[in-house]
């Protein structure tokens, strides 16, 4: 009988470890914020679940324990209105966290995961750079032409500086999986940092570097996915050059209804210069083009030219309420992308907004022409 007992005495205690082992904790402490609600989520099926929520009292401090963590887990933790932070988890990590209201991202301080300080260091850099991406895009709504352009150059600037800054953590810190939200990292209203043909090369590296040390993660498996839609869109590059001398024969069709459900065709533009653009209405780039677009397209409609616009939202109403309060001039039809918009398929769509300058006889004659590259190109076919 001694015996059992101690057989099950040891199965308990052993048990008891693994379980510890597979547990984390994250306490905290946000000045400022007594009342506040903070929420602990977990992404599951691309949804955010809440784990546990606590109200902070007159200390400003809470605690949770997290059961079954896996390897590399990402979760969030929500504080009311004062900001998410994303926390990066390993089984039997200790984490601790102070902050101080109302920048809660901002004034962030983690100690007890190396791994969760570099992923803080890039929230705290993207949230940087979308402060100067709002002010930038105030300047944008000006009716100023010049401020205009130099806010569009701006906002340039700010994305290849965040993806320079993206890059050297991937490339300097391979094996943590903080890099994969370096890689997956957004700025603004959703505008990812990599997702071009030529980020499959960086990719490429961190998946082999991870893989390794994390073989079963699902993070793992999404990146080699991507990596599949990175390879094959690398292989369009050349259909793609082939595409800006293409003739109006082997350029695709484009056949769409508008807001009434009338059906509009791209090829019935034949005779004229066409600017075929695929657009989002939620996207702050993509209000800024039509700004721009709207006095082009007052200076050349009467003369040949025409906007054939092509909307990827996914909601009808959302997108016909946008194309009235700006009271769109040009040819305005959807093609949602939830949907797998055929439209955006053949002309290749990686990133928006995108656009085609197609001259009278149906060539295409210049891509993703912006700014004062759209405005000397139109000119110049419009007036010669």
């Amino acid at each position: 009988m001694k015996k059992i007992t101690l057989i099950l005495f040891a199965a308990t205690v052993a048990l008891a470890s693994a379980c510890s082992r597979s547990t984390a904790r994250i306490e905290g402490h946000i000045a400022g914020a007594n009342g506040a609600a903070v929420l602990l989520k977990k992404t599951a099926m691309g949804k955010l679940i809440i784990l546990d929520s606590a109200r902070l009292g007159a200390s400003e401090k809470f605690s949770f324990k997290v059961n079954k963590v896996e390897p590399a887990s990402f979760y969030q933790l929500a504080v009311d209105t004062l900001g998410s932070i994303t926390l990066l988890l390993h089984p039997g990590d200790r984490i601790a966290l102070s902050a101080q209201a109302p920048g809660v991202v901002a004034s962030c301080q983690s100690s007890g995961s190396e791994d969760m300080q570099l992923l803080l260091q890039l929230q705290q850099s993207a949230a940087q750079s979308n402060l100067a991406l709002d002010s930038l895009l105030r300047v944008a709504n000006s009716d100023d032409q010049q401020q205009v352009t130099e806010a569009r150059r701006g906002i340039a600037r700010t994305f290849l500086q965040q993806k320079r800054r993206n890059t050297t953590c991937i490339v300097t810190h391979p094996t943590s999986p903080a890099s994969i939200s370096a890689f997956y990292q957004k700025l603004g209203h959703e505008l990812p940092l990599f997702g071009v043909p030529d980020d499959r090369f960086l990719l490429r590296m961190l998946i082999d570097s991870l893989r390794p040390r994390y073989p079963k993660s699902s993070y793992v498996k999404s990146m080699l996915v991507k990596l599949d839609e990175l390879e094959a869109a690398a292989r369009q590059v050349s259909l793609q050059e082939l595409m800006s001398q293409a003739t109006e024969v082997d350029k695709p069709e484009v056949k769409l209804p508008d807001a009434q459900g009338k059906t509009h065709l791209l090829s019935a533009l034949k005779g004229k210069v066409a600017l075929l653009d695929f657009w989002v209405s939620t996207n702050p780039l993509c209000l800024m083009d039509n700004r721009e677009l709207m006095p082009l397209y007052k200076k050349y409609h009467a003369k040949g030219f025409e906007v054939f616009q092509v909307s990827l939202d996914d909601d009808l109403e959302q997108w016909k309420s946008a194309v009235e309060e700006h009271a769109l001039p040009w040819i305005s039809v959807r093609c949602p992308a939830d949907e797998g918009c055929v439209a955006a398929r053949d002309y290749r769509i990686e990133n928006i907004p995108a656009n085609f300058l197609i001259d009278r006889q149906g060539r295409i004659a210049g891509k993703n022409l912006y700014g004062d590259e759209l405005v000397k190109k139109l000119k110049e076919m419009m007036e010669s």
